[in-house]
């Protein structure tokens, strides 16, 4: 474990990197007529992946599963998604991206690419980071 210094440095990093990452999307997420809410939970829904519930997605994003009801309704009206039973377990709820809601996806994950703060990192670095920012995901959801 690192010091409380070290912690309070990176914890730094971590919102000034946020920050940068919103703003560097803003615009693309703009331009699809989005809100960063539905923004993110479209990026969450990945059509090639298996079906994450309505409950699965709101962990995801760390908000209320009241909330992810209220974005997934916005992307219905927009046209971008549908909320169906899971193929598994009929009484589960998950949201399905629908092929205008699939486009505005791949616009949104091409923008974030090309503005990507990671681009200065070598091929090696993104990997060694990818594994260290994963294993802080998986803890702080352990918890």
């Amino acid at each position: 474990m690192g010091t409380h210094e070290t912690n309070a440095r990176l914890v730094d990093q971590m919102i000034s990197l946020s920050a940068l990452v919103v703003g560097m999307t803003r615009g693309v997420v703009e331009g699809e007529g989005l809100t960063e809410s539905q923004a993110n939970l479209l990026w969450l829904v990945d059509p090639a992946g298996d079906p994450l519930s309505l409950r699965q997605l709101a962990a995801r994003l760390r908000c209320d599963p009241s909330n992810i009801t209220l974005i997934s309704a916005k992307l219905e009206e927009k046209g971008l998604a549908v909320r169906a039973p899971h193929p598994a377990d009929g009484r589960v709820r998950t949201l399905v991206l629908t092929d205008a809601g699939r486009e505005v996806r791949e616009r949104l994950l091409a923008g974030a690419y090309e503005r990507s703060p990671f681009a200065s990192l070598g091929e090696r670095e993104q990997q060694q980071l990818h594994r260290l920012l994963g294993k802080v995901l998986a803890e702080s959801r352990a918890t």
